[in-house]
């Protein structure tokens, strides 16, 4: 069973690149990947590419620390990509993971969005347990760079 962490949502900014970038290569090689293997450099500018574009990118902070990030990227008009979902491995199984997504699922839902996709790895078995537990269906599987990664998608 997961802990509930108190922590404050707020929008990323392109100030917060240094601590985005650090937290997806702890979260990366906490899972046995390599965060250079990732594609797309989403967290350069965070601003541009989601603020701006039709989307967010939401952090968790605890403590001034960012424990948490993930963001919502416009496909098109209907749909959102989720991106760059993390949490801290110092902070696993406190529930960081699933408020971003249902965070981001709620700002796709006001946003008018009605579907919402995102891609994980095989090896990635929380994150996979996450996505299943708020009802994301599996949609195929490729092979990417020696990695087995899942589309999944959602209806909102």
């Amino acid at each position: 069973m997961s802990r509930e962490r108190a922590a404050s949502l707020r929008e990323a900014t392109n100030t917060d690149r240094e601590a985005l970038v650090a937290l997806h290569r702890r979260a990366m090689a906490s899972v046995g990947s390599d965060p250079e293997d990732v594609p797309g450099n989403y967290l350069a500018d965070v601003e541009g590419t989601f603020h701006d574009a039709g989307g967010t990118f939401y952090v968790l902070e605890s403590d001034d620390e960012v424990v948490a990030m993930g963001g919502a990227k416009r496909v098109d008009d209907r749909t959102v990509e989720l991106v760059r979902i993390a949490a801290d491995p110092d902070h696993h199984r406190e529930g960081l993971g699933d408020r971003i997504v249902a965070e981001l699922e709620a700002f796709a839902r006001d946003a008018g969005y009605e579907r919402v996709e995102l891609e994980t790895t095989e090896q990635q078995a929380a994150a996979r347990e996450l996505y299943a537990s708020r009802g994301y269906a599996e949609t195929g599987r490729r092979q990417a760079m020696g990695y087995t990664v899942l589309g999944f998608e959602k209806s909102l």
